[in-house]
């Protein structure tokens, strides 16, 4: 494998931050899964490699020294919640300006004559929310969440805090931002849905069913 084609596979696999043979067949021309499966076994040396259900992949310190990525990736339960981002990142057929873990904030005004302080410092109150994804595309700002292991609850405190973060979301970006949840379940599908329907944002709901 030339130095080219090497370092484009680990670019994308950092991107992706962990995936699969099968996602990386999706976002490359790898040819078939025994193709693809030959191609990953020359990546060894940059790669660390686990298996559950598939066998998932992402990189070593060895990969990211070759491609100066500072993304270290750990073995944990989190990696499924990564597998199922990267679902939607080939969905929306891999954008360009796609990133993960992007923060929204804005200060908040506190009441009249009421101050936060710490020892002898004032602290500003400040909204913030945490989005799974975030890429641009034609004028608009796609705010990705996926809902995998997220309780309901935790997800409407989310909501509650994007619509309020809405205005300013929208000025800071110049682009009108769309909201997408992807999620396991009809039932869950459908109480998003419910809840988003009174919030005035524009918004979809998916089933990762109807994405793959």
């Amino acid at each position: 494998m030339n130095q080219e084609r090497l370092e484009t596979l680990l670019m994308t696999i950092d991107k992706m931050r962990a995936t699969t043979i099968k996602q990386l067949m999706r976002v490359h021309d790898l040819g078939g899964y025994r193709n693809a499966a030959k191609i990953v076994k020359q990546l060894k040396p940059y790669i660390h490699e686990h298996r559950e259900n598939e066998k998932i992949i992402y990189l070593n310190k060895h990969g990211r020294e070759l491609i100066g990525s500072s993304h270290e990736v750990k073995h944990s339960p989190y990696i499924q919640h990564i597998l199922l981002t990267n679902e939607v990142y080939i969905y929306f057929k891999c954008p360009f300006d796609w990133r993960t873990e992007c923060p929204f904030e804005r200060e908040e005004k506190l009441p009249k004559g009421f101050t936060l302080t710490l020892g002898n410092t004032a602290l500003k109150s400040k909204k913030r929310v945490i989005a799974d994804a975030v890429f641009t595309r034609n004028g608009y700002l796609y705010l990705v969440e996926i809902d995998n292991i997220r309780k309901m609850q935790d997800n409407q405190k989310k909501i509650e805090t994007y619509t309020d973060l809405w205005s300013s979301i929208k000025m800071e970006f110049g682009q009108q931002p769309i909201l997408y949840f992807f999620t396991n379940t009809i039932n869950r599908k459908k109480k998003f849905e419910d809840w988003l329907a009174n919030k005035r944002i524009r918004y979809e709901v998916r089933t990762f069913d109807e994405i793959r």
